[in-house]
């Protein structure tokens, strides 16, 4: 059974069971309360190009006044500086930014990450991400299980932080202060993800450690070892069940989102 139907024009319904959780119910609540209040955005990754990326950061280094020069190779050039300034504009939360820079900000960061690690396709390949600008939300307990694994049709919890957690850290090989960059998941923010693909189950714990205690061992001497384990992995909450519509949505050739309904 179902607990929230989203529907994007003229494509069949998609039905997401929510786990039946104290988190779960707190969640759809979370969803609903944020759906009442203002209409969430969809971004259809397929709008997404190198050409717009560098028209968003030129807008944004006369805005914020950052300080670099180049606009051009995002993978090993601009990228790191460009996602640090953005992870110290957003440090005190969405509504620290001037209410007419919001769009800016949020499809810089998104387009960002497209550009820079290539997925820039003709398809989907990552997840359909639908969320809203505000911080809105609740504590996430602590006895939350990340999973190793994301599947084709999973809901996961939107990440609340410009920044990102332990697992993505390590698969970006991102060294470079890990201690503004890291955060952990500790906060349910309104939005529904809906994974597009298939993601390899996550088995080098080890190495990630490895990784942390080699370029940032303060990091780890403050937090310490399971807490950084305790927080690497996928926030699933629930998942599509009709994951034959799934598939023909995540194959269309354009999509804007239509409702949010609510069983």
């Amino acid at each position: 059974m179902s607990n929230i139907t989203v529907t994007f024009v003229g494509q069949p319904s998609l039905h997401l069971a929510i786990d039946d959780t104290p988190i779960g119910c707190r969640y759809i609540d979370l969803i609903k309360m944020a759906y009442d209040f203002s209409r969430p955005i969809y971004r259809d990754t397929l709008k997404y190009n190198e050409d717009y990326m560098k028209d968003l950061a030129e807008q944004a280094k006369q805005v914020f006044n950052w300080d670099w020069d180049s606009v051009g190779d995002y993978t090993t050039g601009i990228a790191p500086a460009l996602h640090k300034n953005l992870e110290i504009l957003l440090k005190n939360g969405f509504d620290s930014i001037p209410e007419q820079y919001d769009n800016l900000v949020h499809e810089l960061h998104y387009c960002l990450h497209l550009v820079q690690h290539k997925k820039l396709d003709t398809v989907r390949n990552s997840w359909l991400q639908i969320e809203w600008y505000n911080d809105m939300g609740f504590d996430l307990p602590y006895d939350f299980n990340f999973a190793d694994t994301l599947n084709f049709g999973d809901v996961k919890l939107q990440n609340p932080f410009v920044g990102h957690g332990p697992l993505q850290i390590y698969q970006e090989q991102d060294h470079i202060n890990i201690s503004q960059t890291c955060k952990f998941h500790n906060f349910v923010k309104p939005g529904i993800n809906i994974a597009e693909r298939n993601y390899p189950t996550f088995t080098e714990h080890q190495q990630l450690i490895d990784f942390f205690v080699k370029h940032d061992i303060n990091f780890v001497e403050k937090h310490g070892v399971d807490k950084i384990l305790h927080y690497t992995g996928y926030p699933v909450i629930g998942r599509v069940i009709n994951l034959d519509d799934l598939q023909q949505v995540v194959e269309a050739s354009a999509l804007k989102l239509e409702s949010i309904k609510f069983e």
